[in-house]
């Protein structure tokens, strides 16, 4: 009985003699913790060699588990979490630089996806639905749009399709109507308007077609006229619909918009 209590005194002692531990070279070995002022901790895990190894945690100030990351040599699989303990993002580091696949989530639902390559969007990014479809597309290489870019009716038809070079539209650009049939052929150049642009009907018919010079509109009056109708269509039924040559630049938001109209 003496000799457990004597063991119960100095336990304490022994455990803490065991963390934050450097050797004769003063490199990192073992447990290691960091806390707050307060008590609670900031992080803790395993080094080896001044590594780090194995599971560490990272954490809010509240307390709550920030990231739990996996160390496997120069790979770090890391998964980031909430105060509420709802998974962000999750994906691997290399040498301390997002490479691969990474996921993002809301309320621990998969909203998106983005490749990484030496710390750089490199490869192709998705934007899902909340229901899980994917409503956006596109390519990036070294952290810049380039190539194609698309926009998805939930049926998984395409509402919106161009082509990126470093970051700027540039090339043909069409936009559909949920019937499949074009609602828009035209063309950007180095983010400008240029050439002609089409707009038809969802029958099919040419309505008007608009002449650019490298963002000049040429044929104004034929743009201030139809602006003015759409003005008074949209006036009519201004609660249930959205012009979608306002959301030009941002036509995912266009498409989230449009469904929580119906």
């Amino acid at each position: 009985m003496r000799y457990l209590l004597v063991l119960l005194i100095f336990l304490p002692s022994v455990v803490f003699s065991q963390t934050n531990q450097t050797d004769a070279n003063g490199l990192r070995q073992g447990f290691w913790q960091k806390k707050q002022a307060n008590g609670r901790l900031i992080y803790e895990g395993n080094f080896k060699d001044d590594k780090p190894v194995g599971e560490w945690k990272r954490y809010h100030p509240g307390g709550q588990l920030k990231a739990l990351i996996e160390y496997k040599g120069d790979t770090a699989y890391t998964q980031f979490f909430d105060v509420w303990r709802k998974k962000l993002t999750e994906g691997n580091y290399v040498n301390q630089q997002k490479e691969g696949v990474w996921k993002i989530y809301k309320n621990n639902v998969l909203t998106a996806d983005e490749e990484y390559k030496l710390g750089l969007k490199y490869g192709t990014s998705h934007q899902y639905y909340d229901t899980g479809e994917v409503m956006e597309e596109k390519q990036w290489v070294n952290d810049k749009e380039d190539g194609d870019y698309q926009i998805f009716y939930k049926s998984g038809e395409p509402y919106m399709q161009c082509k990126m070079k470093l970051g700027m539209r540039h090339g043909l650009f069409l936009v559909n109507y949920e019937n499949g049939r074009q609602e828009m052929v035209a063309e950007y150049r180095n983010n400008l308007r240029h050439g002609e642009w089409k707009h038809f009907d969802r029958e099919g018919n040419l309505l008007y077609t608009l002449y650019y010079d490298n963002g000049q509109i040429l044929n104004p009056n034929v743009r201030d006229s139809i602006d003015n109708l759409k003005m008074i269509e949209l006036e009519k039924n201004k609660d249930t619909i959205l012009d979608p040559e306002e959301f030009l630049q941002d036509p995912s938001e266009y498409m989230m918009r449009n469904q929580k109209n119906r």
